[in-house]
């Protein structure tokens, strides 16, 4: 049994059984999001773990082109792993400066359409192996819950029912992935007012919960897009660390200096650009850092053609 289930059990033990699902969303998610990458199952014979936990398809996560292909698995890990480095050095000073809250980070994009959902995934994924953390992604997108669909949480209550009731531990509805060091804490039911929930004192409590729940702990907040929503903004300033993902000739330059720009500038904020093209003609992949107000780039593609390495840093 891993540190997380371990501890969840504890959890579950001291206040009982976990809050009841709410019904589903009656909303079907986007058609480019309609497929579903994990199963909620209940108990297991062989872990002592028995509340609910997602069983995670893998051969769907790469039937719906949200990790690599079988033939560039360890090129995708290897971009990935140095996307994670920096991050992880500066949330746990690990031969870098320490970074207040910094195990707490924030993935957006400027606008929608950018990639971010794909690029939470696979960072969970990839942080997810480290020996000494555990991942908890939470789906913080609460007016377009892709995490909590894709994963089939939709419907489950999560983030928003914890902020709505603060009698309701959130720690107890985070769902166990059968993925190593990963978990995952959906949306909750949709609510007209998610924004005044994300920037009440409650969110605060919850995020603090969220991140102790074991030593090394790592929380990616899977955010809506900067310019888009008010809850972005709200999120910005709880997290240690801030992550933007930009599409490579897509996102419009002046969008993306307005996303910054809303971020407070005593952050390290980190730039990601996908599917981006070198001047080869192939898809680069490339990393960097940023802190204090500045930028760097983190270059990352879902690309399967990707076969080259190249990266930029930006100021």
């Amino acid at each position: 049994m891993s540190k997380i289930q371990d501890a969840l059990q504890k959890i579950q033990k001291n206040r009982g059984d976990t809050p009841k699902a709410r019904p589903a969303r009656s909303s079907e998610p986007d058609a480019s999001q309609s497929v579903v990458i994990a199963a909620l199952v209940s108990g297991d014979e062989e872990s002592e773990y028995n509340g609910k936990r997602l069983h995670v398809d893998q051969r769907a996560l790469r039937d719906a082109a949200l990790i690599a292909p079988e033939y560039h698995v360890q090129l995708f890990a290897n971009q990935y792993r140095e996307i994670k480095r920096p991050l992880i050095a500066h949330a746990f000073g690990k031969r870098a400066t320490r970074v207040e809250l910094g195990h707490l980070i924030m993935i957006c994009s400027a606008l929608s359409g950018e990639g971010k959902t794909f690029t939470s995934i696979n960072l969970a994924l990839s942080m997810a192996q480290e020996r000494d953390h555990q991942v908890l992604l939470v789906d913080a997108d609460v007016a377009k819950p892709h995490i909590s669909d894709l994963f089939g949480a939709q419907g489950e209550p999560g983030l928003l029912d914890a902020l709505e009731d603060t009698s309701i531990d959130p720690r107890t509805l985070i769902l166990p992935t059968d993925l190593p060091g990963l978990s995952i804490l959906p949306a909750g039911s949709p609510r007209a007012n998610a924004t005044e929930l994300l920037a009440s004192s409650a969110m605060q409590n919850v995020t603090r919960l969220l991140g102790s729940l074991t030593e090394g702990q790592i929380v990616l907040f899977d955010s809506p897009p900067l310019l888009q929503t008010t809850e972005a903004k709200v999120l910005a300033d709880l997290a240690g660390q801030v992550v933007v993902v930009v599409r490579a000739g897509s996102t419009p330059q002046e969008a993306v200096k307005a996303a910054l720009a809303s971020i407070d500038q005593s952050k390290p904020v980190n730039m990601i650009l996908n599917q981006a093209r070198g001047n080869s003609g192939h898809k680069p992949y490339g990393y960097g850092y940023g802190s204090g107000g500045s930028v760097n780039e983190e270059v990352a593609s879902n690309a399967p053609d990707a076969d080259s390495v190249e990266s930029g840093e930006s100021h």
